[in-house]
């Protein structure tokens, strides 16, 4: 039996906690864009970070949007993982459900920010593992 795996290119491959804040009427959600370099530079997503060895997707939500956004959520439900390989790049998005409690958005790692309903989504490039999250929120 042959390895597929092994017959791949060598990839980086990232574990990243990704919240989907909603407001407290949970009407809308919150996306920030990020910074215009780096990888997917200047797209939208929503937020999150690298999940750190000693961490739970949970626990690495709060942290980086503490981080990068100044915001307290409380982190709900699991909604979707994702794995989606890009060019250089796999990652597997551990996305949760959070609700917005404190804090006025900060752009301390992006360069802007929105609170858009769902339907608002299709008009921002997101990431294209970021469309199975939406996806998700519509069904």
């Amino acid at each position: 039996m042959t390895n597929v795996s092994a017959n791949l290119p060598n990839k980086k491959y990232r574990c990243i906690g990704v919240g989907v804040v909603w407001d407290r009427d949970r009407q809308r959600i919150l996306i920030d864009r990020r910074l215009p370099e780096g990888e997917l530079a200047g797209y939208w997503e929503f937020p999150g970070g690298k999940i750190e060895s000693h961490e739970t997707a949970a626990d690495c939500i709060k942290r980086e949007l503490q981080e990068e956004l100044a915001i307290e959520v409380e982190v709900g439900d699991h909604l979707i993982t994702v794995d989606h390989e890009y060019e250089t790049l796999r990652v597997s998005l551990v996305v949760h459900h959070c609700i917005h409690i404190s804090g006025e958005p900060q752009m301390n790692a992006c360069s802007e920010f929105c609170w858009v309903t769902v339907d608002e989504l299709d008009s921002y490039q997101l990431p294209a593992a970021n469309y199975q999250i939406v996806q998700a929120l519509r069904s």
